[in-house]
């Protein structure tokens, strides 16, 4: 069993690797191909985040913030009560803001009306309000991404979405990267969303 768990961890990672170079064309991702089962060359560190196991790591990784913490996700929503797991993340982001953490983000943007489209919005104002960047993505193209990185070295890629749900009650997993090189793609990929 620890060894499919290995294994599978390895390819979360090179799915995370991937997911960086694929932003620069395919012909930059075929090197990678062949290293399924190896870890990168420039090693990284991977933890795997089961269900509630995610919050509490993103947290931590956000209050230790220094410089930059930039992140892309597909549903952020606010607004439930003070207590809820997106209003923690929220108010952690702020509180980095107001610390001299740059913080930006690449937020979906749907069709009008649309129920993702109308709780991201009020998300990116609540964020915008605190001093940080947000980018809502062109809505003819979906940007179904969870991604943040944090200071160009830590990366939490995933299934979870910023909502009660995703966060506390569904079953999801995310995995923490530790790689200062996968950080810098990933920080690439997500200029390229939103220049």
């Amino acid at each position: 069993m620890p060894d499919r768990i290995n294994r599978m961890i390895r390819r979360m990672a090179l799915s995370a690797a991937l997911m960086g170079l694929l932003a620069h064309g395919p012909a930059a991702a075929e090197p990678a191909l062949g290293a399924a089962d190896h870890p990168s060359p420039a090693g990284c560190d991977v933890t795997l985040l089961k269900d509630g196991a995610y919050v509490p790591e993103l947290l931590e990784g956000i209050r230790h913030a220094r410089q930059e913490i930039a992140l892309s996700i597909f549903f952020f929503k606010t607004g439930m009560t003070g207590t809820s797991q997106p209003e923690l993340v929220l108010r952690h982001l702020l509180e980095a803001a107001r610390r001299g953490v740059r913080v930006e983000a690449v937020v979906e943007s749907g069709p009008e009306g649309d129920t993702v489209s109308r709780d991201n919005e009020e998300a990116a104002k609540r964020l915008r309000n605190g001093g940080i960047r947000v980018c809502m993505d062109a809505p003819e193209r979906t940007t179904h991404a969870k991604l943040v990185v944090i200071d160009r070295r830590y990366l939490f890629v995933g299934s979870h979405n910023l909502t009660q749900s995703a966060l506390k009650y569904n079953h999801e997993v995310s995995v923490r990267i530790d790689s200062p090189q996968l950080a810098e793609e990933a920080i690439s990929y997500l200029k390229s969303l939103c220049p």
